[in-house]
Parts: structure tokens; C-alpha cells; sequence
């Protein structure tokens, strides 16, 4: 710093100058307090607010400090001075008076006072306008770190103002501006990431700034980062379905290859050709064969093993079918597991819940409609007086299908034989006998009997309840009579 005597150049913590010998004690405590109400004010601007608010307020009990320290050259001093003059504050307003002051502390290196020269010249204000010369004083004001001189600076290069265009030193200066909160810097920096202008494109990158401004109540980067945040949505959902479908192509032609009894990539070049139309990667296409190989494996395991349980289950219910399960029919079971590769242990559990079914299945009464569709099958077969172990074996498999218990089966099915020998001792009524005999003798008319008519004779004896002896005996009388008749008719013949 200089004496402010003799201008001697003086140490920084020096008490009295070298050359004269004033004392220097009273403006270091000068400096100190215009270094506070600096400081104060460098915080407003830093929160948006600006130097003005802090002038107004405290101008009354500080000008006289601030007048004194700047004409003794405290360049803090100066630069608050100057703002009075700038607004007419304390002292009659005044651009001449408020230049001269800033042009002094930004000639002692303050970088506030040096950003507010170049926007001088920037927008003619006090001196001639001059772009080249705005560019130079931001410059000086930028390199000591000064934010709002970076943005402007970085403004400058974007723009070609005072220079050649230069949009990586733009968005060198706005990051660095950026990085210290400055809300139009964050958002200049988004906008370059966005357009990749001065950097590699990356709208990702471009909408963290948009919102770092935002959230310092930057409208228009708040209008961009929701119109960004939008469009980037839509367009990884739109990627995100792409990549779906490319995956889904390459999934289905991997399946066709196992499906031909391909296992493995190397073998089915056209898999190859496919993953790299569709951009896939080495590593990428390797996986999914890798994991839909898997799946297919995994699939015809489980398939091997239902379709081995269902055998099992099969050959159970076989051998509950009567109720009892002989030691030849567990002895086949055994051997039918292993055959099987189905474990002891879940053999057990097969054959345990097939007879749970079983016995559950004996508890359930059939309706009525079921268990008359089983007797009019018994009653068919006892209509001969006896039972073939064909027909017996037909009306197990017809309760079975009918899902009837195996105790109701034999119930019914001795009911019917009850009925049965009931009706055989049973005279048939008058009615009855009078229709079957009808019967036989249409029958008889044709002169031979065919094994159609045999089997309709015989269910209408069913029906009509007539035994088979007295259908046997009622048939043989019809055809003596109709015998003698014929016999009659020849003998009186002319």
C-alpha cells in the first residue's frame, strides 16, 4: 500500500511509513472497517440482493470512514464511496464522481471495481463504449476469482464481445462462475451442455444446471429444466422400449435355436449376424444366450419332472382304484419312481396325496342323474341273467369316469341284482305280456329273425320287466303258434 503523504510505498503491516514518518495505525483500522461493510456487501451480491440495500442503511454513520479512507487510497474505501455517488447516497448523485472512485480501486486491483469498469465500457456509461476494453478489465477482475466478472466474461467469449467467439473459453469461464453459485452462469452452462456447444452433448449434465439455478429462483431455468426433465423422459422411455424390442428379437431367435436342438452361440452364426444388426454387444448378446439357455433348461427339467409326476400320479390312482394296494403294486410303484428318477421322498408325497384324493372321493355321494346313468348300465348287463368279466371290468371304468366311490359302486350295483332276481320271480302283468307278444309276432312275420331284433326283443323284455325265462318261454310260444299257422294256411290250399 502508499503513505497517504509522501505515496512511499509501505509494508502491509507497517505502523509508520519509511520515508516521512506518518503514522499508518489509523488507516489500518479504516480498512478494517470498510473491509466489514465490504465484506456485508459482497454477501448481498452473492445472495442476489446487491450492494445497494447495505449502502442505504449504513451510509449515515459510515460515509464520513469511507470518504476519509479512500482519499487516503483504502481501495475498499473507494469502491463504497463510489456506489454512494452511483446512487446519491449521503452526497449528490453523480456518474463523474462515481467512475473516478471505481476507476481508483480498480486501478489498486479490487476485482468488484474492476467488473463495474468493464460494464462501464461495456454499455458506454461514463466512457466511450468499448467492447475490447470491457473484455480486459472482466479479465482482471475474473483471474482473482470474482464470479460475476467470470459470467461476464464468459458472456463475452460466447457472444464475440471484444474478441473472437470462443465457446470454450465461454464455458470454461461460466464453469468457474457456475462452481461459485451464480445462478445465470449455471444456467449458460446447462444451455452449452444441451446444445453440446463447447462440450460433449449431455442433457443429463444439462439438467443438474438447469436445476442448480432453479433453486436459487432462476425462473427461466426453472421453465428449461421442467421442459428438459420431460424430454428426457419420453426419451428413455422411448430407449427403454427399443431396447425391449431388440432384446425381445434376439430372445425369440435364441429359443428357435434351442428349439432346433442348439445349446450353444457358436453354433448358429445367424444369432451372431442378428445381435450385430441390432447393436449388441459381444458381452451383451453372450448374456442374453447365456441366461435364455438357462431359462430353457430350467424349463425342460420342470417339464421332465411334471410329466414324470403325472405318470406317477397315473399309475397311483390305478392301484387305489379297488381301495387296497397290493405288495406287487407298491413293489411296481418303487420300481416305477426310480424308473422315473423321482426321489423316495417324493414319491411318498405323490402316493400320500393321490390317496387323500382317493379317500375324499369315497365321501362324495353321486347326484341323482349320475347314479341313474350307472344303474341303467347295471341293469343292461344283468338283463342276460349273468355278468362277463368284460362287463364287469366296463362298469368299473364307468364309475371311475363317473367319479363314484367305490362303496357306492358296489351299493348300487347290488341293489340292481337285487331288483334283478325280484323281477325274475315276478309274473309280468297281462299288459306287458300282450305287447312283448306283439312284438314277437312282427317279429316272426318276416320269416327269419336277425341279431338286430334279437337285441330289440331283448330290451323291451328289459323294459317291460319280463324275466328271461318267461321271455324265453312267451317267445317260444309265438313261434309255435306262428309255426302252425303257417302249417294250417299250406294244408288248406287249393
Amino acid at each position: 500500500m502508499k503513505c497517504s503523504k509522501c505515496q512511499a510505498e509501505v509494508l502491509q503491516d507497517a505502523k509508520f511509513c519509511p520515508q516521512c514518518g506518518s503514522s499508518q495505525a489509523d488507516i489500518d483500522s479504516m480498512r478494517q472497517q470498510c473491509l466489514t461493510d465490504v465484506s456485508a456487501c459482497e454477501k448481498a451480491i452473492k445472495a442476489g440482493d446487491g450492494s445497494r440495500g447495505y449502502i442505504r442503511t449504513n451510509f449515515d454513520e459510515q460515509l464520513s470512514v469511507w470518504k476519509q479512507a479512500a482519499e487516503l487510497g483504502v481501495r475498499e474505501a473507494q469502491w463504497l464511496l463510489g456506489r454512494c455517488f452511483d446512487e446519491g447516497f449521503g452526497v449528490e448523485r453523480s456518474d463523474i464522481h462515481a467512475l473516478s472512485w471505481h476507476l481508483k480501486a480498480a486501478e489498486q486491483g479490487y476485482p468488484i471495481a474492476q467488473n463495474y469498469i468493464g460494464s462501464c465500457y461495456q454499455n458506454g456509461e461514463g466512457v466511450p463504449h468499448d467492447q475490447a476494453e470491457a473484455l480486459q478489465w472482466y479479465l482482471k477482475a475474473a483471474q482473482q476469482g470474482y464470479a460475476t466478472a467470470q459470467a461476464n466474461l464468459g458472456w463475452c467469449y460466447d457472444t464475440g464481445s471484444g474478441t473472437a467467439q470462443d465457446e470454450d473459453q465461454a464455458v470454461n469461464w461460466y464453469r468457474k462462475a457456475a462452481e461459485q453459485r451464480d445462478s445465470v452462469s449455471q444456467f449458460n452452462l446447462g444451455v452449452h451442455y444441451e446444445w453440446g456447444s463447447g462440450l460433449e452433448q449431455d442433457k443429463n449434465q444439462a439438467l443438474i444446471w438447469y436445476k442448480k439455478a432453479a433453486d436459487q429462483g432462476y425462473e427461466k431455468a426453472t421453465e428449461e429444466a421442467k421442459r428438459l426433465a420431460d424430454e428426457i423422459d419420453e426419451q428413455q422411455q422411448d430407449r427403454a422400449e427399443q431396447i425391449k424390442e431388440t432384446q425381445q428379437r434376439l430372445r425369440s431367435a435364441c429359443r428357435e435355436a434351442f428349439a432346433d436342438g442348439i445349446i450353444e452361440i457358436g453354433e448358429k452364426s445367424h444369432i451372431r449376424a442378428l445381435a450385430e444388426t441390432l447393436e449388441f454387444s459381444k458381452e451383451e448378446r453372450n448374456r442374453i444366450f447365456a441366461e435364455e439357455k438357462k431359462s430353457f433348461q430350467q424349463k425342460q427339467r420342470e417339464q421332465k419332472s411334471k410329466n414324470a409326476s403325472m405318470k406317477f400320479r397315473i399309475a397311483c390312482k390305478r392301484a387305489l382304484a379297488d381301495g387296497t394296494v397290493e405288495v406287487d403294486e407298491k413293489g411296481q410303484l418303487r420300481q416305477l419312481a426310480d424308473s422315473l428318477n423321482i426321489l423316495k421322498e417324493d414319491a411318498k408325497r405323490l402316493f400320500t396325496d393321490e390317496r387323500k384324493v382317493f379317500k375324499a372321493s369315497q365321501q362324495i355321494q353321486p347326484t341323482k342323474e349320475v347314479e341313474l346313468q350307472f344303474r341303467k348300465a347295471c341293469k343292461r348287463v344283468l338283463a342276460d341273467g349273468k355278468v362277463t368279466p368284460q362287463e364287469e371290468s366296463e362298469l368299473i371304468n364307468l364309475a371311475r369316469l363317473l367319479r363314484m366311490p367305490n362303496e357306492v359302486m358296489k351299493k348300487i350295483f347290488t341293489d340292481e341284482v337285487v331288483i334283478f332276481k325280484k323281477n325274475q320271480k315276478t309274473t309280468p302283468g297281462q299288459n306287458a305280456q300282450f305287447q312283448f307278444r306283439k312284438a314277437c309276432n312282427q317279429v316272426l312275420a318276416s320269416g327269419k329273425i336277425t341279431q338286430q331284433q334279437e337285441n330289440q326283443l331283448k330290451s323291451l323284455a328289459v323294459f317291460l320287466r319280463i324275466p328271461p325265462q318267461t321271455m324265453k318261454e312267451i317267445f317260444t310260444e309265438q313261434a309255435r303258434i306262428y309255426k302252425q299257422g303257417q302249417s294250417d294256411a299250406a294244408t288248406t290250399a287249393p
